[in-house]
């Protein structure tokens, strides 16, 4: 079997991390999809304020639900 990921960017390293992320984010309780969203969000800001994360596209605030 092939160690290829169909999605661009992921590593599959990355794989159990990605999987973790999608069962909070799918969790049946629904404070632990919105504290993981949260998170996310804090995160991406974190990063971009560090200079860690680098992104082509326009700065666009997470759609709230």
């Amino acid at each position: 079997m092939s160690n290829t990921v169909p999605v661009i960017g992921i590593d599959p390293a990355e794989l159990a991390w990605i999987r973790m992320l999608v069962r909070l984010l799918r969790h049946p309780e629904p404070v632990v999809p919105e504290l993981t969203r949260q998170a996310l969000v804090y995160l991406e800001a974190a990063a971009s304020r560090s200079g860690v994360f680098s992104s082509d596209r326009e700065a666009v605030p997470a759609k709230r639900r």
